[in-house]
């Protein structure tokens, strides 16, 4: 059912106040869109390495449609900006994300608003680069629809922000190393029923484009060699681990579960929920 988002501009300027003052710095804005962008349907959320250089902070996929989610799946480039809700983002701002990927989509998501010129400069006809703008308002709407953060009259709530964090933030370390990638995937019935385990793609572009095998550990306590088809999309072999892990149970059923994936200095590590 859709949300009554009807909010007046005192009740906005309070909401998105609070919302903006939540977040301590950029960095927990970009911890929050993480479990945002999940929430709202985009798969291989990841954020990125953080530094102050004005690139992309995260990126995700949306897959493709049934057998054909891995060929015809969209890469997604995000930028965050988490600026006071009286800034207006100027359209320079614009043309650094787009700068900054070389095909895919953009997304610029801020708690700021948007100037008209931002706007037109997002929406310029560029096949290879689209980018969808997100101000805070957009944001908080999303935020009221998908039920994140707030009860309702609506109001902003600092405890339903924690629980929805805390809840989306299972299975996956609070502290990474600065050359560790971790990353959860879901492991669906399509990819059960072919025995193949698709490779999420921030961790495939770290691997050698001429090593086909890899020694992949599971849960710690299971280690065995997987092999990467010809595209480079996904590992085989996987039929042992699926059964001793249960996601193939004895009566021949699937149970599909989320994975979190770890990767640092070529070794490879899956921790199955």
């Amino acid at each position: 059912m859709r949300k009554n988002t009807e909010i007046s501009s005192e009740q906005f300027k309070e909401i998105i106040n609070n919302f903006y003052n939540y977040f301590e710095n950029g960095y927990v804005f970009e911890d929050f869109l993480k479990s945002y962008l999940e929430k709202i349907g985009l798969d291989e959320v990841y954020v990125t390495k953080r530094s102050d250089d004005g690139g992309i902070d995260l990126t995700a996929i949306r897959k493709g449609i049934g057998e054909f989610n891995q060929a015809d799946s969209d890469k997604y480039y995000i930028q965050a900006k988490r600026y006071k809700p009286t800034a207006n983002i100027s359209p320079e701002k614009i043309r650094a994300l787009r700068g900054s990927f070389s095909n895919g989509k953009g997304i610029f998501i801020t708690t700021a608003k948007v100037s008209d010129k931002a706007k037109i400069e997002a929406n310029e006809l560029d096949p290879q680069r689209p980018i969808l703008v997100v101000d805070g308002k957009d944001l908080i709407i999303s935020c009221i629809e998908n039920e994140i953060g707030f009860v309702f009259n609506p109001q902003f709530s600092k405890s339903a922000m924690d629980e929805f964090l805390n809840k989306n933030r299972v299975g996956i370390e609070n502290e990474q190393s600065p050359n560790q990638i971790q990353i959860e995937k879901q492991i669906s019935n399509n990819d059960i029923r072919a025995r193949i385990l698709p490779i999420p793609r921030a961790i495939l572009e770290q691997l050698d484009g001429d090593i086909y095998e890899y020694d992949v550990c599971f849960n710690n306590s299971y280690t065995n060699k997987l092999k990467i088809d010809k595209g480079r999309r996904y590992f085989a072999r996987v039929t042992e681990a699926y059964k001793r892990f249960g996601l193939i149970a004895d009566d021949g059923s699937f149970k599909p579960t989320n994975a979190v994936w770890t990767y640092s200095d070529g070794n490879i590590k899956i921790k199955i929920n």
